[in-house]
Formats: C-alpha cells, structure tokens, sequence
C-alpha cells in the first residue's frame, strides 16, 4: 500500500481504538440550517408506526419540489434520533435545493433483516401517496445513503421497480454495502484500515438472522437476478476501502444492464472519504472540497430545482 496524507491518517486514527459496541448511544442535538423548517410525523409501517422527519426549504417557490430520501448508515444498528440528523439532513437540502425525508426504520437489535427493508419500503411508498399533500414532485425523488444506509436505499429502487411503482429518479450511494457476504478482494487488502473487516462481519451478523440471507438480494443487492430497469445511480466508493470492490462490481453491472450510472472512486480515500472532515481544522479535506460539488451537481440535476439558477 502507498504511504497516505496527512487528512487521511488523521480521519482513521480513531478507528484504532474504536469503544466497545453500544447498540443504544444517547442522542446528539443536530443543528437545523437556517431557511429550512422540519417537522416530524407517524407514517404507517409493517410493524405499527414509523416516525419520519420532513425537512423543507422555507422560501421554496410556488409548485412542488423534489425531495431526497435519506437512509442512515450505522451498521443497521444504531439511531441517534431523528432529529440528531438535522445538521446532516440540511446539508443535503440546501446543497441540492429540495426537501429531505428521514424514516427512523428499525434497527436490528429490535428488528432482524428483512425489517429495515421493509419500513424503509413502506416509508417510500407513503411519500408517493402524499405527494400532493407534502408538495413534493414524484418525478423528482431520489433514495440514498452511505454504507449500510446505501444498501437500504439500492433494496428500495429494485422494490420499486419489482412492484411497478414509481421509481425514484436517481440513487446517491457511497460507501455502499452491496454484497453482505463480505467477501470482495478489498476486504484482506484494506482489512484493518478505516471501516475494519472485524466490525463489517460484526454488524452484518448482528442485521441478519442466519448465513442464508446473505444471499438473499435485498441483504446483497448485487445477487439481484436483474438489474435492468432501475434509476440512475451515482456510487462513490474509497480505494482504500472494504467496501470498493463490490461497488465496483455493482457499477459495472448496472452499465451492462444499460442503466445510467456515474461511477466516482477516490484516490487513496477511506470508507466515507467524500464527507470527510480534517480532525485538525473541522472543515471538508481537500478531497472532499474538490470531488463533493461535482456530486452535488448531479444531485441538483436530478431532483433539485427544475430552473438550475435557482
């Protein structure tokens, strides 16, 4: 392995001396951005209510807008509350000027695979059915997340398009989990760096309910019989990152299945190298300064407003 910068040794120092596993963490106060309301709601789910968070633009113009479905990461684990998201959840309204939904799916310490998927399902759906009432434009909602949260939003294209139902118009996944079998190459070269093969196995034991369903596609999207049909898809993957292979592989599949996809790989980067932050300073590497504009570019395209001046 080449020696790494600077940024890069300081965003995976603390990986070395991770705590141990606290499947409940208390949650932190997430800052709502100025020019944004949010409010939450109870939305029907397989298993009884789902809260969700609507985060919307305060000065949006007339008409309805686009909006973004955010499934957390955290190794299907963990949940911090809704609203400790709000500063991240902003970040992704104001950069791509629409609406962001959030759905508190149940993590697997409640809830065993398939239950994620399903609550993040039924979460889409609902917002089709509202549109109207939440003023958002159907034509113009994208899924996505990093890590385990990508893994979630994939399921929910390939559902939507499995039941005919209008299929988000683009998925943003990044660091993506789409192989739950772990087995990718990249996971013995970067075993021990960033996001660590130990803790993969470790929450993917914790998710599933038995070695079966790792080969069950909506735990391994990859192992989908067809990707044909599904929305556009901008993946991000770190060259040094478990994680790289099975999102290179998934890229490549969706090319062959003749979707649209823009595939982004960071030189040298981590797990979650597109959001990073420098420890020293606080503020996006340079990495992130250089590559993330380009990403929220296709974003605006995608679902952000119809004028791109706007």
């Amino acid at each position: 392995m080449k020696e790494v910068d600077e940024e890069t040794r300081l965003i995976n120092a603390p990986f070395g001396s991770m705590p141990e596993f606290d499947p409940a963490p208390l949650p932190d106060p997430g800052v709502l951005a100025p020019g944004l309301k949010a409010w939450t709601l109870n939305v029907p789910g397989p298993a009884g209510a789902l809260p969700m968070r609507i985060y919307m633009p305060e000065d949006r113009r007339e008409g309805p807008i686009g909006l973004y479905f955010h499934a957390h990461s955290g190794g299907w684990a963990t949940n911090d509350g809704l609203e400790a998201c709000d500063t991240e959840n902003s970040a992704y309204a104001i950069a791509w000027g629409c609406a962001v939904a959030h759905v508190d799916f149940r993590v697997s310490w409640k809830a065993k695979f398939p239950a994620a998927v399903e609550d993040c399902y039924a979460a889409y759906k609902f917002i089709l059915d509202h549109a109207d009432d939440l003023g958002i434009d159907r034509t113009r909602i994208g899924v996505g997340g990093g890590c385990t949260g990508a893994n979630l939003a994939t399921v929910v294209s390939l559902m939507a398009r499995d039941e005919g139902i209008q299929a988000p118009a683009v998925q943003w996944l990044w660091s993506a989990v789409f192989d739950t079998r772990n087995c990718a190459r990249s996971y013995d070269e970067y075993a021990n760096y960033g996001l660590t093969r130990e803790l993969a196995e470790t929450v993917t034991r914790l998710y599933l309910r038995s070695t079966e369903d790792m080969f069950d596609w909506r735990a391994s999207p990859i192992l989908a019989p067809s990707l044909a049909g599904l929305p556009p898809a901008i993946i991000w993957a770190g060259e040094w990152e478990i994680l790289r292979d099975e999102a290179r592989a998934y890229a490549a599949r969706l090319s062959e299945a003749s979707v649209d996809v823009t595939y982004i790989e960071g030189p040298k980067q981590p797990h979650g190298g597109i959001y990073a932050n420098n420890p020293k300073t606080g503020k996006p590497t340079r990495y992130s300064q250089e590559t993330l504009p380009k990403v929220n570019a296709l974003m605006r395209r995608f679902i952000g407003p119809d004028d791109p001046l706007v």
